[in-house]
């Protein structure tokens, strides 16, 4: 493959504002991926690399590295979906995603962690996806991890905020690990959540989609595709609208034909597409599965300034409780910029808040992640266009339990790392200012009217809407990435996961891609009829 020259800065990318003429735009190619994020990018760089024509859409602007500003509140309306503020139907949980050219992976953490080798065994034993057992996608894991300069934690690269929580750990006894992160010498200005100016973090605009593009792939960025284009069972591609991001007006009506499509949108938007599509749901699994990996913050509050906010954003996690055995509770160190706080409502109002915002920099925080069970389900609600998704998904009563321990626990770290107090993230406003009054603050939060209201939560991590598996009664896409009943239509995102992934998926995800595309290219006289 002759790869060809990109420009010095930036990515070849079709937008809106390039668009001179209003007639429909039609074009051609062996394959159309919907969606930049980590599983788009990364199918569509192998499939450019293997010689397909290969067209990427992605509804989100392309804001080049060069304009990213550090700036939570401009990031938020740039670079989310729905600048943010994406919740479920009753908005007690804010369902974060990137919105932009090269999608979440645009604004995550940099977390780059394999999924435990139990949960690999489940989906290979469980869910019949054999290709899935450790030994088996583990070089996946290894390419990806070496592509995407996946190390752990350097000592200089965990900050103060990580530091108290490992101190904390240390004096209980629990075990801790530094965290694992996709960068290359990382700039430690600690705002990974708004971009990352300086390119250092191995996001897939300085990756994957880089590489596909001087592999031969076509980028277009403010592009919704609104249906999935089928034939006798068969995919045959895509139709759409390209629209001006700064004033929402169509400029141009877009259809894409194709032998592939690729849906990878992300665990909320694939199953919406797929629903638009109107793709047979004959299991009624479609959108079903839903894991949003719930996760709330517990702040510690020090007697000396900790600077949260600077050295790299993730420093360390606690694997004290990421077994199996242990409840696959997932806590990590990394405190979060004021206005995203203020998202979830962490910030008070009046007085409070400016008290809140004078004490910033005490503050360290332990991001609880408490595995969800599946239980969750997104859907479009109404016509094609004019409809509206629906995020339908609620804290159960087991959930909450769990998560009232893991506050309890994270309680512990802080006091036992010399904390003041520590804030639980509760809409009552609760504090305990000793461990000896943890346990009964902690216990008198209420369940509630369904647990409605009581924590203020956040899903870095939706995963599971369009669940893989070889039993075609519970899953929707089978063991090669192929929908059940779509010929041609494959799923590449972390809405393909069988159960949560217990860690952060954007690895596995990126691991799936790569064997999905491995399934293509294999079996590509079944799947490409030119």
């Amino acid at each position: 493959m002759i790869y060809k020259e990109l420009p010095a800065e930036g990515i070849p990318v079709i937008q809106a504002s390039d668009i001179r003429s209003s007639a429909d735009i039609v074009l051609n190619a062996d394959v159309v991926v919907v969606g930049s994020g980590v599983g788009g990018s990364v199918i569509a760089h192998e499939l450019a690399a293997a010689g397909k024509s290969v067209i990427v859409l992605e509804a989100g602007r392309y804001v080049p590295s060069s304009q990213f500003t550090e700036d939570m509140a401009w990031a938020l309306e740039n670079l989310y979906q729905d600048v943010g503020t994406q919740t479920n139907t009753v908005g007690d949980t804010v369902v974060l995603q990137g919105r932009c050219m090269g999608g979440s992976s645009v604004v995550s953490a940099t977390i780059a962690a394999r999924a435990p080798d139990y949960v690999l065994e489940s989906w290979a034993k469980d869910h019949g996806i054999e290709g899935l057992a450790p030994d088996k996608i583990n070089r996946y894991y290894e390419k990806v991890e070496k592509r995407l300069h996946v190390h752990l934690n350097e000592p200089h690269e965990i900050n103060d905020c990580a530091n108290a929580v490992i101190r904390g750990c240390e004096a209980l006894g629990w075990s801790w690990r530094p965290q694992s992160r996709n960068v290359k010498q990382c700039a430690l200005t600690g705002h990974c959540l708004a971009g990352c100016p300086s390119d250092r973090k191995a996001s897939m605009q300085v990756t994957y989609l880089a590489w596909a593009a001087a592999a031969g792939a076509t980028l277009y960025a403010d592009t919704y595709v609104e249906s999935i284009l089928t034939k006798n069972g068969r995919a045959v591609g895509v139709s759409g609208q390209i629209i001006d991001p700064n004033n929402h007006s169509v400029v141009a009506n877009i259809k894409v034909n194709a032998q592939i499509v690729v849906a990878a949108a992300g665990a909320i938007h694939t199953p919406l597409l797929l629903q638009r599509s109107k793709v047979p749901n004959k299991n009624d699994q479609l959108g079903r599965n839903l894991c949003l990996h719930p996760t709330s913050v517990v702040l510690g509050k020090f007697p000396v300034p900790v600077y949260g906010w600077r050295g790299a954003f993730a420093g360390m996690h606690v694997d004290e409780f990421l077994t199996e055995a242990n409840g696959k509770m997932l806590m990590e160190s990394g405190l979060a910029a004021p206005v995203q706080l203020m998202a979830q409502n962490e910030l008070s109002v009046g007085v409070d808040h400016i008290r809140f915002m004078e004490e910033f920099k005490y503050f360290s925080a332990l991001n609880v992640l408490v595995p969800d069970t599946g239980h969750g389900f997104v859907h479009w609600s109404g016509p094609i266009r004019g409809g509206a998704k629906r995020i339908e998904w609620n804290m159960t009563k087991d959930e909450f339990n769990v998560y009232k321990e893991g506050l309890k626990r994270a309680g512990r770290i802080f006091f036992a790392a010399g904390a003041e107090r520590v804030y639980l993230p509760t809409y009552q406003r609760i504090q305990a200012t000793s461990v000896n009054e943890l346990d009964d603050i902690v216990e008198s939060i209420d369940y509630g009217a369904l647990g409605l209201f009581s924590m203020r939560l956040v899903s870095l991590n939706a995963q599971g809407s369009c669940r893989m598996g070889a039993d075609r009664k519970k899953a929707v896409v089978d063991p090669y990435g192929q929908v059940y009943e779509v010929s041609g239509l494959f799923v590449s995102d972390a809405s393909l996961l069988p159960s949560i992934a217990v860690q952060h998926p954007m690895l596995t995800v990126a691991a799936l891609a790569h064997y999905i595309s491995d399934q293509i290219l294999t079996r590509h006289q079944g799947y490409f009829w030119s």
